[in-house]
Parts: C-alpha cells; structure tokens; sequence
C-alpha cells in the first residue's frame, strides 16, 4: 500500500519542505505536477494546487530567478485563500530580506496571521513594522512594534528600540524614555541609545540629570552619536548659564562638525562673549550677519560690543548699523541706530552722523540718548564739511540758538565756496549774504565780503566788487581783515586795482597797485609782479611817462612775467617822447628777443608805421612785407598791404603800389582796408590815364561803382542799429544785406555781427554759421572773437567737441589777449577729456599750466585732467601723484573725485592696505558729493571683498543699497552685495537646513 499510494510524493516532498530541505523537495513536487498535468487527473486538482504552492515557495527560497513572478502569479490566479495568504507571508519576507520594503508591506499586509504559526507571527510582526519603519510611516510601525516590545524573545530588543524611536520622534517622550532604558545596556544598542535619553531629558529640560547621565558617556566615548552627545552637554550648560562648562563642548562639536546651525553658531559665540574671549566671538557673529531673524539682530548687537571691547570702532559702527535694520527688538534697534550715528561722527563719517542722528532726534524723543545725540549733532554742525545737508537741517530750524547761529554762518560760508568752487556763482553770492545774518564769528564774516567781492569782480559788477571788497578791508570791529589761502588782503586789494582800471580810475587804481607790492607771503610774488605792471599801466594812462617808463624799465631789466609787454609799451613812450629811433630799437628787440611773443607782430607793424610816419619808405618795406608773408595770415595783413601799396607810391612805383593794393582787395575782399585800397587803385589807374583798368578789375572782383555805393548804404544802415544795441532790428537789416550783396563789400562783416546779434539773443545754434562764414573768410579783425564764440557754442551748447577743438586751436593762433590765450588751452584740456584723447591733453593740460598767472581754477582742471589721462594709460603712480595736487588745491567735486581716483588707483593694482583708507578719505573729506561718497563706500566694499571680509564687505553695500539715492549706484550696490552673500555662504559652515537631532536614524 506504501509504495501504491498516489500522495507518498506529496508526503516525501512536505517532509523536505518543513524540514527547509527546498532543493530535494522541489524535485518531488515538480514530479507530482508533472504526473498529475499528464493524466489530466481532475480528481486530483487540490494535490495539484499545493504541489505547485510548494514548488513555488521552494523556488522562492532558493531566490530562483523566475520564482517572484511565479509566487506572484499564484496568489493572482489560485483561489485559495490559505495558500494565497501564506504565499504572500514568504513572498513579502522575500521582498524584506532584499530591502525592498515598499514591495514587501502589501504581501504583509494580505497575509493576515490566522494561518502563521505563532513565530511566524512574531516574525511578520516585526517585518512588517520594520518596513512602516524604514518607510518613515511611524503611525502605522507604532502598534506593530508596541504589540511584541513586551514579549520575550529575539525581538524584544530591537521592538523596544525602534518603537521608543518612534515615540522619541512623536515627542512621547515618556514612552520612549522607558524603552531605551530596556536597551541601553544592551551591546550594539548601548553606542547609540544613550544619546537619544540624553535627548529626550534636554527636551524635558531636566538639564541636570541630563548632564549627570551623559558625562560618563562623553568621558568613555566610542558613542556612535559621541559628537552629538558633547553638543547637547553644551546646549544643557548653556541653557544653565553655565557658559564656562558649555564652552570646550559647543567648541569641539563646532570644530568637528561639517555642517552647524546658525544656533549652533550663536550658542558658541555667546559662550565666547561671556567668557571674555571677544576676538572668538567676533569671528562667530560675523558669520550671522546674513541672518534677517531675531537671532541675526542679537548677534549684531553683541558683535558691536565686542568690536567696542577690543578697541574696533569700525567693526563696531558697521554691526550697529545691521542692527538697526531690524525691529525685533526696539530697544536693541534704538540703541543700535544712535551708537551708528555717535560711532559715524568718531570715526569722520560726518554726513552719516547728521543723518542717524537727525533720524533719532525725530523718532525718539524720549530716549535717554537724546541729550547726547543732539550735543554731538551741535558739534557736527560746527565741523562738518557736508554743508549742503547741513544747511538744509539748520535752515529748518526757526529760532535757532547762539550755537546754532553759530553753526549756521560757518556752513553757510562753507558751502558757499564749494558752489564758488563749482562755478554756481549766483548761488554762492546768496549764501554768503545768509552768513553775514549771523556775523558771530568776525573771521567768517571777513572772508564772506572778501568772496563776495571776488563773485562780483568775475560778474563785472565792478561798483559791487569795490563795495564788498572794501568792506572787507576796513573789517568794522577794527584790525586787519582775516586771511584764508586766495582770500587775503593783497588779494582784494589787486582785485580792486582792476575794478577802478575798468572804471578808468586811474589815479586810485595806481594806489591800489602800490600797496599790492607790499605785501609778502606764500603766493604773493606772482600778484606783486603783475601789480608792478598794471602800476606802470596806470602812471602810462594818465600820462606820467616818466614813472611808466622807470616801472617798465624795473620789469625789463628783472626779466619778470610781462617783460615783453614792459617793452612793447616803452618803445611807444619812447615814441610819444619823438625818439623815433629809440623806438624802432626797442621794437626790433622785442622781435628779436621774445620772437613767440604775441606782441611780435604788433612789434613790427609798429616799426613798420613809425618808419612810414617818418617818410622812411623803404626802411618800412621790409618790415611790412614780414607781416604780409606770416603763416598762417597775421590779422595785420590787410593794413600792411595798404601801407605797403602807400611805401610804394610814395617812391613812385606805381607798378607795386598798384600790386599790392590789388591784392588786398583780392585776397582779403572782407577786410574795412578793401574800399581805401579800390580808391587808391582809382586814384592811380587814373593818374595814369587807364580809368578803363579800374573798371575791368572791379569787374573781375564782381564789383560795380553804383552797386559798391548801395552796398556801402545798407550795410552801414545795419552797423548803425547793431551801434545803438538794437539786436533785433539790426539782425533783420543784416538778412537783408547779405541777402542783397551775397559778394557785397561787407560780408564778412554783416555775418560777424549777425552772429553777435543771435548770440546776444541766446540764439547759439543760428549764430554759429555766422561766425564759421567769418573764419572762413580768412584772417580779419573779427577772426579772433569769431574762433572763440564758435568754440564757445560747439563745446557748451552743441556739444560738438571735436568741432570744438578744431575752433579752440583756431582761437590759439589768431589770440592777441591773454584771455584769449588762456581760454583757448582752458578750451582744448575740455576737449580733450570730452573726446578722451589722452594723448593731446598730456600736451595741452601743461601748456594750460606754464602759460603763467593761471587761475586757481585753471590749475585745478589741468592736473585734474592730466591725471585722468596717466590713469587712463594704467600710470597710476603719476596719477595719484597729480590727484594729490588737485586734493590740495580745491575741496570741489573734482576735489572729490580725484580722492576717489586715488583709492581706485591703489585698488586696481591691488594695493589693498593703502586704498581702504584712500576710500575713507573720500567719505570723510567730501561729505557734499553725494555720488563720490557712494561710489567710495562700493570701492570699499570691493576692498573688504579682496580681504575676505565678508560682514564688513556686506554691511558697507547694503547700507548703500539700502540709502544710496542715486538708482544706477544703488543697483550696482545690490548687484555686489549680492556676489558678496554667495562668497559668505560658500565659506560658512552655516546650514540653511541642517538635519538636526531628532531626524537623526541608525
């Protein structure tokens, strides 16, 4: 019966089964599904159904690769509710014991424990609750874990570890506690258990059992979580105010760790503070300055003391500064923003300190900072040289004390000279007069009238300028006037010496030109010199030429400035005296000893007329032919054709008289010597019988008697309304003229005074043709003046400055004054910096400089430019070398901006060390510019960037970006500060989300 039984292979094969012999009993049950498939035994279909559920298992047991299909497909297609539910027990612990927990928790799940032996019960239990588990469904791993962690067996402990994890992490803290203590001293669980107990008492704070069970733990060490145990000790002293205990723990777990909280970071640097270790915890707070919390405020405000206790101002204002942008705490925020003002006013941060402390005075009226915020406000108006935003808060003020009173006329002064500085002359003139409202300092008031004075006499307000300069001569407290630099006694007194010459005072003028002489100091030998020249112009107008001559002699023989001109004006004395050979003497020296004079051509005219006066005709010949060949044309070139036509006549060549009277008519159709020249070419042709070539040259030149005498008419109609300053009619009757007589006699004429009466009428762009027709005329009388209003328009109104240019270096050889002299290079170093031609302005802005009794002005402008070029050719040493004299010489914007040339010169050859404090010489030296203070708080902030100080670098932009009125400097500001907050992140050690303790997992 044994060996005829049909199910002793089902039997043998379970046999092998239950004892886990998979492989043996795999062979029997693949047997039996074979025989039973090939007889077809529907009889037999349950044995079928377990012999394929045991074939199955075993293949999956034996981790066959097709067996996870195969089970799968079981449990789909076979009805059996045992076997489906004890398949899905061995697939889902298949799917367990390869870590794939999501596939496992369905096949758990389905399996259900009625037909699982009581381990296997255990086992799923625990399986499944470790797949919730692995899977971070703790609600769902809870119950699983809290049904076996009371039972004895393999998974007692581990049940008790991750159900008190669970707890521990729902803050069941009780719960969690008891099962650790189960564990804690099991091995593998006793590295990391006792951290989580040390946890769950810091979360309890009960901060001393917690130090008490976690020392011995630290002092043992070989904890799994070793690090994190000394972090909370630390936390749980700090907590205690122990900070002295909790200092070496927060140290080694911030020194050890990757990554911290800003917590972390505070809880150290706070440790530092209170232990006195304030250079530790500058660097700790520092890191906290991107921080926009409660935590970032505190932190800057206890950076800001500690910078105060190690003696860093700086670093001390910049940490006020963040943390009054902060209102998490007001009375931080209030303390905050006086202590920036007061430190802003220490430090020379002027404009600043008025604006913080202004804003304080204003927002907290009751603050127990008030009395001192307003004392060292009241000082800063005294000192400060940010006038125009001091001006502004002191003219708001209506009863303004003695101190206030006091403040208001020296920056009303102050700020007066930089606008005469800027060349705001009006404006100057105004607040100078609002200064003298208050005339408690005398000093002040004395140099207030003196600058006055000085605005009028460039306004040619000449009975003004005599009025307040005298004013400030005779000072009414008595005793001499003050002295400042340019403003000074000698100064005012040459001033009025040339307001009386324009008023053709001759007599007083002369006195003021002596005194001039007198005086001595730094600067007072140019203005003598020149002095001693005007003294003798002023003995030659009202004829004493005896003393002119003496005085011009003084000046020849010393070879001083002028000594040309000294010359020039003795041979005309000497000519007056009838020693016409003398005279022609000292000419011929002039030429010959100052041959670039630009009296050299006058010189030899001179000679040439004295000669021709005398009747000495062919004496005068050559000297007028030097003027007629001079390249480009002298200006003198008509009147020496002329005179040169009447030398030739008056010996009796008619040939040559007629020659060169024809050429003046010829070559110079514009010039006033055309009509005496067409006369005397009449006059000749007809002496000589041939009327006829009068006529036939007239018509070669386009002219006819009767229209010569309706030209002459109409033009002279216009001169006349021009004459009377009746601009509007003479520049219709001018039209009219050069639209009768396009080749009239006068064209060149009308056309210049056109443009004359356009630009009286402010009409610039329509009078530039005029004065272009005049220049291309050739040279002429009206040459001169015509170069400098056409370069005048181009630069100033059409901003055309290569045109400009062109003008200005027309205007330098037709110049016969030295005005004009001085405004045509004045003319080119514009141009120059306008076109950015460094090349020409190297040679046009020294030629401005050593053209000699330049204005302070002009030698502002020429090192001012000069040192743009050198910078713009990477010369940085000459650059900073010439910005450093035009720091001396003006307090102007271009004062300003040569400051921060300067700093940026030092920056771009990387010389960090001394463009920091170039930069701060910007900010504390030119508080009135606003664009150059914020343009050298950027610089700085590119400085701190190469230093890699970050808080600094951060702290300076952000307070530009944040205040900073200009757009375009605001946004580069951010644009920076916003590289500078990367660059500070990618070097902390600052978490924005680090994974703190509780989401720690084994």
């Amino acid at each position: 019966m044994i060996y005829a039984d049909q199910d002793r292979d089902f039997r043998e094969g379970r046999e092998f089964f239950q004892e886990g012999k998979y492989a043996v009993a795999m062979v029997q049950f693949k047997k039996i599904i074979d025989q039973i498939g090939y007889f077809h035994a529907t009889n037999r279909q349950l044995v079928l159904q377990d012999a394929t559920y045991y074939y199955d298992i075993c293949a999956l047991e034996l981790d066959q690769p097709y067996s996870e299909k195969e089970v799968s497909d079981f449990i789909e297609q076979v009805h059996n509710q045992p076997r489906d539910e004890l398949a899905s027990y061995y697939l889902a612990r298949h799917y367990y014991h390869q870590n794939r927990f999501a596939d496992a928790l369905p096949y758990y799940e389905k399996a259900g424990i009625q037909n699982l032996s009581n381990a296997q019960i255990a086992d799923a239990q625990f399986e499944q609750a470790y797949c919730y588990f692995n899977l971070r469904e703790f609600t769902q791993a809870e119950p699983l874990f809290n049904a076996i962690k009371d039972l004895p067996g393999k998974y007692y402990v581990p049940a008790n570890y991750y159900y008190g994890f669970i707890a521990f992490d729902q803050k069941e803290y009780d719960q969690a506690l008891t099962s650790f203590q189960r564990i804690e001293k099991v091995p593998k669980y006793d590295i990391i258990v006792p951290y989580y107990i040390a946890e769950i008492y810091y979360s309890q704070h009960r901060m001393d059992e917690l130090i008490q069970y976690a020392t011995p733990f630290v002092q043992k060490g070989n904890l799994y979580y070793d690090l994190d145990l000394k972090h909370l000790l630390g936390q749980a002293y700090f907590e205690k105010k122990d900070y002295a205990h909790a200092l070496p723990y927060l140290e080694a777990y911030y020194n050890q760790a990757s990554r911290v909280s800003k917590e972390d970071v505070y809880e150290l640097s706070y440790c530092y503070y209170q232990t006195g270790a304030f250079q530790k915890a500058v660097a700790g707070f520092r890191q906290l300055s991107p921080e926009k919390d409660s935590l970032g405020q505190n932190a800057m405000y206890l950076l800001a003391n500690c910078y105060l206790k190690t003696g860093q101002k700086g670093g001390a204002r910049s940490a006020f500064g963040e943390c009054a942008r902060y209102d998490y705490s007001p009375l931080q925020q209030e303390i905050s923003i006086f202590n920036y003002g007061k430190l802003s006013y220490e430090l020379g941060y002027e404009d600043v300190a008025i604006q913080e402390l202004e804003m304080f005075n204003r927002n907290y009226p009751q603050s127990a900072y008030l009395t001192e915020a307003r004392e060292i406000l009241a000082h800063l108006f005294i000192n400060t040289n940010d006038y125009r935003d001091a001006l502004s808060v002191l003219e708001s003020i209506v009863d303004k004390s003695p101190d206030m009173q006091k403040a208001y006329q020296k920056i009303a002064y102050g700020r007066a000279l930089q606008l005469l500085n800027d060349q705001r002359l009006d404006e100057a003139d105004s607040l100078l007069s609002g200064s003298l409202r208050f005339p408690q300092d005398r000093r002040l008031a004395d140099l207030s009238w003196f600058w006055k004075g000085e605005i009028a006499y460039r306004q040619d307000r000449t009975d003004d300028a005599l009025s307040d300069l005298n004013k400030y001569q005779t000072p009414g407290s008595g005793g001499l006037p003050a002295s400042s630099g340019q403003a000074n006694p000698q100064t005012a007194e040459y001033n009025m010496g040339y307001c009386l010459l324009k008023k053709e005072d001759y007599a007083t003028a002369l006195n003021d030109f002596k005194n001039v002489q007198s005086y001595s100091g730094p600067g007072s030998r140019q203005i003598a010199q020149d002095a001693l020249l005007r003294e003798a112009d002023c003995y030659y107008m009202l004829r004493d030429y005896g003393d002119a001559l003496t005085l011009y002699d003084r000046i020849i023989s010393g070879h001083l400035p002028g000594s040309d001109y000294a010359l020039y004006q003795k041979s005309i004395i000497t000519g007056i005296n009838g020693d016409y050979s003398a005279k022609v003497s000292l000419l011929q020296q002039l030429s010959t000893q100052y041959p670039t004079s630009s009296l050299s051509g006058e010189a030899g005219y001179e000679i040439a007329t004295t000669y021709m006066n005398n009747q000495q005709y062919r004496s005068a010949i050559p000297y007028l032919k030097t003027i007629i060949q001079k390249t480009p044309p002298s200006p003198d070139a008509p009147k020496a054709l002329l005179q040169l036509g009447l030398a030739y006549f008056n010996l009796n060549d008619n040939t040559e008289a007629l020659q060169s009277y024809q050429n003046v008519v010829t070559q110079y159709p514009s010039s006033p010597e055309v009509n005496d020249a067409l006369q005397a070419i009449r006059n000749i042709d007809v002496a000589n019988g041939d009327p006829g070539s009068y006529v036939s040259f007239l018509k070669s030149t386009g002219r006819t008697v009767n229209a010569s005498v309706e030209d002459s008419v109409n033009f002279s109609a216009a001169e006349t309304r021009f004459g009377n300053g009746d601009y509007p009619g003479a520049l219709q009757a001018f039209n009219n003229y050069l639209s009768q007589f396009p080749s009239g006699q006068f064209v060149l004429e009308a056309n210049f005074y056109k443009a004359e009466c356009l630009y009286a009428q402010k009409q610039y762009a329509a009078a530039l043709p005029g004065y272009e027709a005049v220049l291309a005329g050739g040279n002429s009388r009206f040459s001169e003046r015509s170069a400098a209003m056409a370069a005048a328009i181009c630069y100033f109104q059409a901003k055309d400055y290569s045109r400009a240019r062109t003008y200005y270096l027309q205007l330098r050889q037709e110049a016969t004054t030295r005005e004009n002299a001085l405004s045509s290079l004045r003319g080119l170093v514009l141009c120059d910096f306008q076109l950015q031609d460094w090349a020409d302005m190297k040679a046009d802005a020294p030629a401005l400089l050593a053209s000699g009794n330049t204005s302070t002005d002009d030698q502002i402008m020429s090192y001012f430019y000069l040192a743009k070029a050198y910078k713009a050719e990477q010369n940085c040493d000459s650059a900073i070398l010439t910005d450093r004299t035009v720091i001396a010489l003006t307090k102007s914007e271009m004062g300003a901006e040569a400051r921060y040339d300067i700093a940026e010169c030092f920056f771009e050859e990387n010389d960090l060390k001394d463009a920091e404090p170039a930069a701060f010489d910007v900010i504390k030296s030119t508080p009135s510019y606003d664009y150059w203070i914020a343009k050298a708080y950027i610089l700085l902030g590119d400085i701190y960037t190469g230093e890699n100080d970050y808080f600094n670098a951060s702290a300076t932009l952000q307070s530009v970006a944040d205040h900073c009125t200009i757009p375009e400097l605001a946004q580069q500001a951010r644009q920076k500060l916003a590289q500078v907050q990367a660059a500070q992140k990618a070097s902390s050690k600052i978490s924005d989300n680090p994974q703190d303790s509780t989401g720690k997992q084994p």
